[in-house]
């Protein structure tokens, strides 16, 4: 009897190219629900664009994706539109806080303009994330890293398949960072598939990597690039590129030359 847990994300030949150059060439990736998993590699590499695509921000110009096993190249803009809010959670670089409410109603923002209505879903969720102090707090009054924790939990507030980050933990120091990757993990224990990108080197804070390296889930996947210019992503962890417990695996990703 197969107990493996559904594919979350099933990734071929990705690509996307932007009329002024770059994008990414080739990603090939697959991820299973409660896998957490992270893409390493320097600026310009394509990771956010890989973000920007497996979060159906942007439609892949090559290749076939497959989010909980719809297929996304069939869908209209709309049905895919419907997909994403539905199904996929965003964490942003810049965030996207909305400096006018407090905490919870940042996370209950991600249902729409009716706060009032998911009040008790936001401040629960914050609660599990060991927030619920911070839920009547001014965001514009929270630090770096608090601001960060109420973005996952926008993103994981509507039980996604999938949750993507994007340099999560970019400037923290390391206390703060290990809270946003607490989160992070979080969600995958809720059962999404998490995917989180960073530079190559960067480190959460001084002295830690951004990954967990005591946390079998997270395995980052490197992006060096060849003498042709190109990037091509390792497969993490060992047996073919398989990633963590439950089998998320990420093979190649790549980049134009630029």
């Amino acid at each position: 009897m197969n107990t493996a847990s559904p594919w979350v994300v099933q990734g071929e030949g990705l690509a996307f190219s932007y009329a002024a150059g770059g994008g990414l060439s080739r990603a090939d990736l697959t991820l299973r629900a409660g896998t957490m998993a992270a893409v390493e590699g320097p600026s310009g590499s394509g990771k956010s664009t890989l973000l920007a695509v497996l979060g159906l921000i942007l439609s892949p110009t090559a290749g076939s994706l497959r989010i909980a096993g719809t297929d996304t190249g069939a869908l209209s803009p709309a049905d895919r539109d419907a997909l994403r809010l539905r199904s996929i959670g965003i964490v942003l670089q810049d965030l996207g806080l909305l400096t006018f409410l407090n905490a919870w109603e940042n996370v209950a923002a991600a249902f729409g303009p009716r706060l009032s209505r998911h009040r008790t879903a936001a401040r629960a969720l914050l609660g599990e994330l060991g927030m619920e102090h911070l839920a009547e707090s001014p965001v514009t009054e929270l630090s770096g890293g608090q601001r960060q924790r109420i973005a996952v939990a926008r993103a994981a507030v509507k039980e996604p398949v999938l949750v993507l980050a994007d340099e999560p933990t970019s400037g923290l120091d390391p206390k703060n960072a290990n809270s946003v990757m607490s989160s992070l993990r979080s969600c995958a224990d809720r059962g999404a598939a998490v995917l989180l990108v960073t530079r190559r080197g960067q480190r959460a804070g001084q002295d830690r990597p951004v990954r967990d390296p005591a946390d079998p889930r997270v395995r980052a996947v490197r992006t060096p690039p060849d003498p042709a210019g190109r990037s091509h992503a390792l497969g993490c962890g060992g047996g073919g590129g398989r990633c963590g417990r439950r089998h998320g695996r990420v093979r190649r990703a790549g980049r134009s030359a630029q």
